[in-house]
Formats: C-alpha cells, sequence, structure tokens
C-alpha cells in the first residue's frame, strides 16, 4: 500500500479544493480545520485517486498549535468523523474514510472519503487555491472558511471586475457555518466574531481587502454585501504590517466559558480592548466568570436598568485579599437594579 509522507509542514504547499466544496455546509473546530487543510495540500494535482496519508503527530501539532497525546488523538479521530459535510447538491459525505493511529511511528494514517474525489482531484476549473501556510495563521476557525468563500467568489470574476459586490443572507451564513444558537439569537455575536473579526484578519494576512455593508428588510438585518477588491500590496507586505493588531476577543482568556465570552462581548456592555484587558489584569478568571454566569441569568430582568452597572459594581465588590485586584473604574453607573 501507497504511503505518502509528510515529513515537515510547508507553508508554501497549496490548498485547492473545488468552489462546491468551499460552498459546502460544516462545523468543525479550529484544530480539525487545520487537519483537513493540510491533508489536503498533500494531494498532488495529477492524483487520480486518494491515497492514504501518514500524519507525523510532530507535523499534527504544528498545523494545529496543538500537543496530540494518545487521549488527544482519539478524540480528534471521533469529533471529526462525527462532522460531516454537506454539500451544495444535499449530498452529505464524511472528510475521511477512516483515520488509524499508528503508535510506534507517532503518526495518523488518514484517507479521504472517495465521494469527495470530484472536489479534490483533478481539478480543471471552478476551484479555489490558497496558500496553506496563511490558513494556518488565521486565529479564528471562521477566518479561513470566510476568506476561502470570498476569494472563491472574486476569483471567478477578476479578469473583468476590480471590484466584486455580492451579497449573502444572514440565515444563509448561519447555516453555512453551523453557527452556535447563541450566534443566531444575538446578532452581535455573529457579527463580532464571524465577520468583522474574520475580515479584520482576511484584511491583515491576505492579498484581498474585504468590506461590507449591512442591508435590511424593514428594521431587520437580513443580508450582508461583501466588497471584495485586490490592493496592489503584496502577501508579503500585509503580513509584515500586522504586528500586533487584536481583537476584543484576544484579550479574553482561552479557558473561560463560552456564557462570559458572550456577555463580554455583548454590544450592551460596550466594554473596550482596554477595559478587558485591565479586567483580567486585575480579576482571577473564575471570578469574572461567575460575574458573568450570574449576569446570564438576570440578563432580561425588568429590574435590572443596566447591565454594565451590574459588572461595574459586582467587581468592585470582589475579595481584594483573595484577588489581590484593584478597583476597575469604567464610567458606569453605580445602580444597576430597579429597587
Amino acid at each position: 500500500m501507497f504511503f505518502k509522507i509528510v515529513y515537515e509542514v510547508k507553508d508554501r504547499k497549496d490548498v485547492v479544493v473545488s468552489n462546491s466544496l468551499v460552498a459546502g455546509r460544516y462545523h468543525l473546530t479550529k484544530e480539525e480545520q487545520n487537519l483537513v487543510y493540510l491533508l489536503i495540500s498533500q494531494i498532488d494535482k495529477n492524483d487520480e485517486d486518494f491515497k492514504d496519508y501518514k500524519i507525523m503527530l510532530k507535523d499534527l501539532d504544528k498545523a494545529t498549535g496543538v500537543e496530540h497525546n494518545r487521549k488527544r488523538v482519539k478524540e480528534l479521530q471521533l469529533s471529526i468523523m462525527e462532522k460531516p459535510i454537506i454539500l451544495p447538491n444535499n449530498i452529505v459525505v464524511n472528510w475521511f474514510s477512516y483515520i488509524e493511529p499508528l503508535e510506534k511511528e507517532s503518526a495518523l494514517k488518514v484517507r479521504f472519503d472517495k465521494s469527495l474525489k470530484p472536489y479534490l482531484l483533478q481539478l480543471k476549473n471552478e476551484f479555489t487555491k490558497a496558500e496553506l501556510g496563511i490558513l494556518f495563521t488565521f486565529k479564528s476557525k471562521y477566518s479561513s472558511r470566510l476568506y476561502l468563500l470570498l476569494k472563491s467568489d472574486f476569483d471567478r470574476q477578476k479578469k473583468f471586475k476590480q471590484n466584486l459586490f455580492i451579497n449573502y443572507d444572514i440565515e444563509d451564513l448561519y447555516s453555512r457555518f453551523k453557527m452556535p444558537k447563541s450566534y443566531i439569537q444575538r446578532y452581535s455575536l455573529f457579527k463580532n466574531d464571524l465577520i468583522n473579526k474574520s475580515i479584520n484578519e482576511i484584511n491583515q494576512k491576505t492579498d484581498l481587502e474585504i468590506s461590507y455593508t449591512e442591508l435590511k428588510t424593514g428594521r431587520k438585518i437580513t443580508s450582508i454585501q461583501f466588497c471584495i477588491s485586490k490592493p496592489e500590496q503584496t502577501i508579503q507586505e500585509s503580513l509584515k504590517s500586522l504586528t500586533e493588531i487584536k481583537t476584543k476577543s484576544d484579550y479574553i482568556p482561552e479557558t473561560i466559558s463560552n456564557k462570559a465570552v458572550e456577555i463580554l462581548l455583548d454590544d450592551e456592555l460596550n466594554l473596550s480592548i482596554n477595559d478587558l484587558k485591565k479586567i483580567f489584569e486585575h480579576y482571577q478568571v473564575e471570578d469574572v466568570e461567575q460575574i458573568c454566569e450570574e449576569l446570564w441569568n438576570i440578563w432580561d430582568s425588568e429590574k435590572l436598568m443596566s447591565h454594565q452597572a451590574f459588572l461595574r459594581g459586582k467587581l468592585k465588590h470582589l475579595n481584594r485579599k483573595k484577588t489581590e485586584n484593584k478597583d476597575i473604574f469604567f464610567g458606569f453607573d453605580e445602580h444597576y437594579y430597579n429597587r
């Protein structure tokens, strides 16, 4: 049996996929997405059939940013095999037909599902190509997917237009990216994490420049119009200018609960990057998490006059001896309950 061995993750390798696959609907973690990208990059343009790819765990660690011990490998196997992709023609297929750990070699043996052959092999037209290294640099799992989606749209017409305007329904994006229920219920979370954060990364790390306009039906935002262009600046220049550009999410610890993240990023609190930075400089994560849990439970209470003031008041009354923290003043109203 033939093995295509990955000895080292090569940043210059390309990920080439059909536009139909780019437009598919699926939900993978960033770790799982990077595994898929890594394996796709190993496919040769002349391959007529899938092969068994042997991925060294040290290379998988580099690609995903996660150390893969025996437990982690097992979790990854089970998780990704339970997350199929729904293609535009409503074909439902798993990414891989099998993933086998090779413990003595500290490697994985993987094969793509044969149903994906038309979408990954012998691609002549209607495909999207992206550099593997760029996909790996994205911090958000949504950034690489939105980049591939918009790049596929732009590449189809780049010979004819300098700028492309394309509309996507909000409901279509919810479905395409398999957004969590909380993001569907709170547009502000969707806007910050998928739209703003992703576009910021795409503009800083790729040769595309993206902007957008929210379109309404009545008072409700129902679609987003993306404007896609390619400035003269090279990818290398764009990466060089990235430096330390960060978003609010970068100042929230990864260990904190999803509820706390949603609360801290909500537009009602209107916290700045500086606010978040000070909070986690001076207060323990578990204390902040508990306050966010309390605020989550009373968010819609008629007695709650100000979400900002509730957070401010709770932070002020934390046990200083336990946390050895200082007071933080956001300029919030002291009175947060309508007593």
